[in-house]
């Protein structure tokens, strides 16, 4: 075998080959070059492309995040409008009372009841419109369901709330004399004695207690949207709110699974929709 090898290479005419050699040795090196070169260009593509899906995406994100701050703008100024005007009617009440028995003259209360019904809608409002953005958006993050229902919870008691206070306002809240000649003419009032007025306390405390609930989620709710969708061009987070009752409950995304069994199944929202959907099934079994 050793021979034979020894005789094809004395055989073969090496020299005039040598070009032949050159020339497939350069073809090589250059279809190697080529292949870097294009494996290069297709990590540098992918990478572009990466990059382009990553800046699209923020660039979502702080279109959502825009809404949601917006839609979190009007609910704020729905919620402190609707609550300073409850409550201000009955401090101007309780002035009133205090001021007429000491002698002075006093204005009645400013608040009308129809102004109060046209905040109390706008408050209502805003909360549906939060309601339907996390709807909306729940492919964020699955923990928007939990803030979903967070705001329906807090609509629902802010408006079990207000039944008994403006079953007392409609009565003992001055009402202007409509189509009067003299605008703002109001009808005879009688201020309330002091047990009404200890009795609209306590129904003011309660309503206000349920529309501040609703703020504190929609706090919640912001911290959580900033940190989620801007968080990463900044290297601050927001720390989640802390009451000093711990009754209290906040709202987190961290915790949202828990938070959203206890809104489906521990409050008189999510007891009172738990019966409706039983009442359904058991009608569509009936009828099935």
């Amino acid at each position: 075998m050793a021979d034979y090898l020894s005789n094809l290479w004395h055989i073969v005419p090496w020299v005039s080959l040598t070009p032949f050699i050159g020339a497939i040795a350069t073809i090589i090196a250059a279809t190697l070059a080529a292949l870097v070169v294009i494996s290069q260009n297709a990590k540098q593509a992918r990478r572009a492309t990466v990059q382009l899906r990553h800046t699209e995406a923020l660039k979502l994100k702080m279109r959502v995040y825009e809404e949601i701050v917006g839609l979190c703008r009007e609910a704020g100024d729905a919620e402190v409008s609707y609550s300073s005007y409850a409550s201000g009617f009955v401090i101007d009440l309780t002035l009133y009372r205090e001021m007429t028995r000491a002698g002075l003259s006093w204005g009645l209360p400013k608040a009308r009841a129809l102004s109060l019904f046209e905040k109390q809608a706008y408050f209502s409002k805003a909360v549906i419109a939060l309601i339907s953005l996390a709807e909306r958006w729940g492919v964020i993050h699955p923990g928007l369901e939990m803030y979903r229902l967070a705001f329906n919870v807090a609509l629902h008691d802010a408006e079990i709330a207000f039944d008994p206070y403006r079953s007392l306002v409609i009565r003992f809240m001055p009402a202007e004399i409509p189509n009067s000649p003299e605008q703002g003419s109001l009808f005879p009032w009688t201020m309330p004695d002091d047990a009404t007025i200890q009795t609209l306390k306590v129904a003011t405390d309660a309503l206000i207690k349920a529309i501040d609930s609703f703020g504190g989620f929609m706090y919640d709710f912001q911290i959580d949207m900033q940190n989620l969708l801007v968080g990463e061009l900044f290297e601050h987070r927001i720390a989640p709110r802390q009451p000093l009752d711990p009754k209290i409950v906040v709202a987190r995304l961290d915790d949202w699974e828990k938070l959203k069994a206890y809104f489906e199944n521990s409050t008189a929202w999510g007891k009172m929709k738990n019966a409706i959907d039983a009442q359904v099934r058991k009608a569509n079994e009936v009828a099935g």
